[in-house]
C-alpha cells in the first residue's frame, strides 16, 4: 500500500518543489497530498489516511508549531509523525518544533537525499511501533481473555469483580452474582469428543453473551462454568438468570442438540470480598445441580 505524505505550505512552489522531489523516488513508492493552509490540511487529516506530514512553519493564521499541537491532541492524529520543513535555524525555533510535537525538522533549501532518507526513516520507525503496538494488544487480549470462548477469562475478571466490590462499598450500591455450570459436561465429551465439547463451551458463550448488555462482566470461570454479574437486585437477577436458563434450553446446539445449565445466584452484601460472594454462590449452584439441574438456585 502507497504511503500517503501530506505536505503543507502556504506557498505553492514550494508545495510543488517538495511533490516533485518525494514523487522522484524510486526505492518507494509515495502519494504526496498538498495544502496551502494549516486549517485545509487539518480537515485534510480528518478525511483521509495519512502516514506522514511535512510541515512548514510560518504561515498565516494558523501557523506551524499550532497546527502541530492540534494534530497531536487529536486521537485520530496524534501518532502521525511530523517532520517540520523551516529557513529558521535558531535555537529557539529549533526547540519549539520538538516543543510543539514535531519528530524532525530540515532546513530550506533542502538536500533532497536528506529530505527522502528522513521520510524513509520516519515511515519505517512508525510502522515499527504500529508492530510493537499490534503486538502488546495482542498480549494484553491473551492476557484478559480465554483462548477458546472469547470472553473474559478467570483471572481478570477476579479483578474486576475486587473493583466492582470497592465502587458498590463507595456507592451504597448492590449487584448480584451468578455461576453457570453446563450440566452432564463430562458425557459430552465422553459421548461426542472434545472437539464437539468446545464448539459446545464457544456456542455456549456466544448464546449467553447475546442475551446479556455490553457492561455487564461474563467471563469464563474454568472447565464448563461460566460466571456473571449485573447492576441489579435479587428479585431482578432471578428473572435474568432464568431468561438465560430457558433460552439455553430452547437453543439447538450443534450435534448435541438440547443442553441445559444448573445457575447459582448470590446477592453482593456491603462486607463481602470476592471470595466469599464466589463461595456462595458456588454453594448455590450446587444445590441447584443436587435438586435437579437446570434450575435457578
Amino acid at each position: 500500500m502507497k504511503k500517503k505524505i501530506l505536505c503543507i505550505d502556504d506557498i505553492k512552489s514550494n508545495l510543488f518543489t517538495l511533490s516533485s522531489v518525494i514523487e522522484s523516488f524510486k526505492g518507494k513508492t509515495y502519494d504526496v497530498i498538498t495544502s496551502l493552509s494549516a486549517s485545509e490540511g487539518l480537515t485534510i487529516l480528518l478525511k483521509k489516511r495519512v502516514d506522514l506530514i511535512l510541515l512548514d512553519v510560518m504561515m498565516p493564521e494558523i501557523n506551524g508549531f499550532e497546527a502541530a499541537k492540534m494534530i497531536k491532541s487529536n486521537k485520530k492524529t496524534k501518532d502521525i509523525p511530523i517532520i517540520f520543513v523551516t529557513a529558521n535555524k535558531d535555537d529557539v525555533t529549533i526547540e519549539e518544533c520538538y516543543k510543539s510535537g514535531g519528530n524532525d525538522y530540515i532546513n530550506k533549501p533542502f538536500s533532497h537525499v536528506e529530505l527522502l532518507s528522513r521520510i524513509s526513516f520516519h515511515l519505517k520507525l512508525r510502522e515499527k511501533e504500529q508492530e510493537l503496538k499490534d503486538r502488546e494488544e495482542e498480549l494484553q487480549h491473551e492476557a484478559n481473555f480465554d483462548s477458546l470462548t472469547q470472553v473474559y477469562n478467570r483471572n481478570i475478571f477476579h479483578r474486576l469483580m475486587s473493583r466492582k466490590i470497592l465502587d458498590s462499598v463507595n456507592d451504597n450500591k448492590s449487584f448480584i452474582f451468578i455461576m453457570i455450570d453446563i450440566d452432564f459436561f463430562k458425557k459430552i465429551n465422553d459421548n461426542y469428543g472434545h472437539l464437539v465439547g468446545d464448539h459446545i463451551l464457544i456456542s455456549m458463550a456466544k448464546l449467553i453473551k447475546s442475551h446479556i448488555r455490553e457492561n455487564d462482566l461474563f467471563a469464563r470461570w474454568g472447565g464448563e462454568e461460566f460466571v456473571l454479574s449485573f447492576d441489579v437486585d435479587m428479585q431482578k437477577g432471578i428473572e435474568i438468570a432464568n431468561n438465560l436458563r430457558t433460552y439455553i434450553d430452547a437453543y439447538a446446539f450443534d450435534v448435541v442438540g438440547n443442553v441445559t445449565c444448573s445457575f447459582g445466584i448470590t446477592e453482593f452484601e456491603s462486607s463481602d470480598s470476592v471470595d466469599s460472594i464466589i463461595k456462595r454462590a458456588d454453594t448455590a449452584l450446587y444445590n441447584a445441580k443436587k435438586s435437579g439441574r437446570n434450575r435457578v438456585c
